[in-house]
């Protein structure tokens, strides 16, 4: 299984380190580096670098703990790694960059078995532990992988059970230098071998507006059985009032935010709609906007 977490370091394109006229990479660079990697915003504490290893003037071997923070999910009774957090207020869909590397996320094979007064849906150490060690490839027992903390009553995803987990965890990057700077080439964690990131943002960028495409026609679905029952569509200029009347009763599961993590569009009028995602440039009425209408 190739590796997820890779996609959701490489999702936008690099960002670069200052130049520098030293002909080795510090610690303070290598930082850096990684803190602002591929439009992250991490905090200085949420990475901590553990050696550097200049080979050339232009190529090092950064070795760092990671401060991840993942948002999880029951879904049928199985807890899934839903999110990952790349700056203060953003979130990144595991789902799609799973998709990205065809693979799966990792679930059942880390629920323990059954035992006297435990039920089957708690999310502890261990089993958060196991989720993030097989999305990094991490065989366990290792200390590349720990579990910091677990807030079992995180933000709620819809009608989903949602927890946070923090996780510390162990990596490795290839760093180059260009004239604009020290960037992210390459990323490793556990066993698997090195990945190549230059060509990621293209293809999660594609899945993306793929998942916003399925999504708004799902809804427009739901919309269409809700005017055949009704004699008329939901007539709101907003797409969470859409949401509240569709659901659950013609949507099983709430949609309202695309894969940039901006609220889908809605204008609905009785004989006609109008949905949309505003797509990657996040601005109305441009040519990447993903558009579904009546007929």
């Amino acid at each position: 299984m190739r590796l997820i977490l890779v996609f959701a370091v490489a999702l936008l394109t690099p960002i670069h380190a200052r130049a520098d006229l030293s002909p080795d990479l510090s610690q303070s660079q290598a930082r850096k580096v990684i803190q602002t990697m591929a439009g992250w915003s991490l905090p200085g504490d949420s990475v901590r670098i553990r050696s550097v290893r200049s080979n050339t003037a232009e190529t090092a071997e950064v070795s760092a703990e990671i401060q991840a923070v993942f948002r999880l999910a029951l879904r049928e009774g199985h807890w899934q790694l839903s999110e990952i957090r790349t700056a203060q207020d953003r979130w990144e869909r595991l789902e799609i960059l799973a998709r990205a590397a065809n693979v799966e996320l990792p679930t059942g094979e880390c629920d323990p078995p059954l035992r006297f007064g435990r039920t089957s849906s708690e999310l502890t150490n261990k089993r958060a532990r196991c989720l993030v060690a097989s999305l990094l490839g991490v065989a366990l027992p290792s200390d590349d992988v720990r579990i910091k903390e677990i807030s079992p009553f995180g933000l709620s995803l819809g009608s989903e059970s949602a927890a946070l987990a923090i996780a510390l965890v162990r990596v490795e990057f290839r760093l180059t230098r260009d004239r604009q700077g020290w960037h992210v080439a390459e990323f490793k964690s556990g066993g698997r071998d090195w990945v190549n990131v230059s060509d990621v943002p293209v293809a999660v960028d594609q899945l993306k507006r793929s998942v916003a495409s399925d999504e708004l026609s799902v809804i427009a679905t739901a919309l269409d059985k809700f005017r055949r029952e009704r004699g008329y569509f939901v007539v709101s200029d907003k797409e969470s009032v859409l949401i509240d009347h569709l659901s659950p009763k013609y949507l099983a599961r709430v949609i309202r935010v695309d894969p940039w993590a901006r609220p889908y569009q809605y204008d609905g009028q009785p004989d006609r709609y109008s949905l949309r995602s505003l797509g990657p440039d996040g601005k109305p009425n441009t040519p990447d906007d993903i558009v579904v209408s009546s007929p």
